[in-house]
């Protein structure tokens, strides 16, 4: 049972005098011979938590604000983070109406778009080419006309 001042109690929990004497008000924290228990004000002050804030303080231990808040932001740090935002979309933004950013959707779509009419038109050939193909004996001509039928039809996708 060390009896220690409000203040040093404060100092010890990382609290304010002001804090301190609230709880003491509050009669959160009994004082003997005006000390502070520091165990039992420990244990009074957890059994008179509120849940909720235990359970955030376990759980956001990466945003504590200068003061020891946990879940808490300082003013400058969230207007930092929102300016930093706000600029990335900006960037963002500027990037999609100068054409140096396409919608991944549609870049898709359009991939698939062309490579269907590639298929389809190099899929057509055999249809075509059968009886002219069929009427040939020479293996040189009928390569020569397989090859000048894809040059064609390559040709004539490359320009839609």
């Amino acid at each position: 049972m060390a009896l220690v001042s409000q203040a040093e109690f404060a100092r010890q929990q990382g609290f304010t005098r002001g804090y301190v004497t609230k709880l003491i008000k509050k009669g959160v924290i009994q004082l003997k011979k005006g000390k502070v228990d520091s165990a039992q004000a420990e244990r009074a002050m957890k059994a008179n938590a509120d849940p909720v804030t235990l359970i955030r303080s376990e759980e956001n231990t990466d945003l504590i604000s200068p003061q020891g808040q946990p879940g808490a932001v300082d003013f400058v740090t969230a207007r930092t983070m929102r300016e930093a935002f706000k600029a990335k979309l900006a960037k963002l933004e500027y990037e999609e109406k100068s054409g140096t950013l396409t919608d991944a959707a549609k870049v898709r779509q359009d991939a698939f778009k062309t490579g269907r009419i590639i298929r389809d038109e190099l899929l057509a050939i055999p249809d075509r080419m059968a009886d002219v193909l069929a009427a040939e004996e020479d293996p040189a001509t009928v390569r020569q006309i397989i090859v000048d039928e894809l040059e064609l039809v390559l040709n004539r996708i490359s320009k839609q």
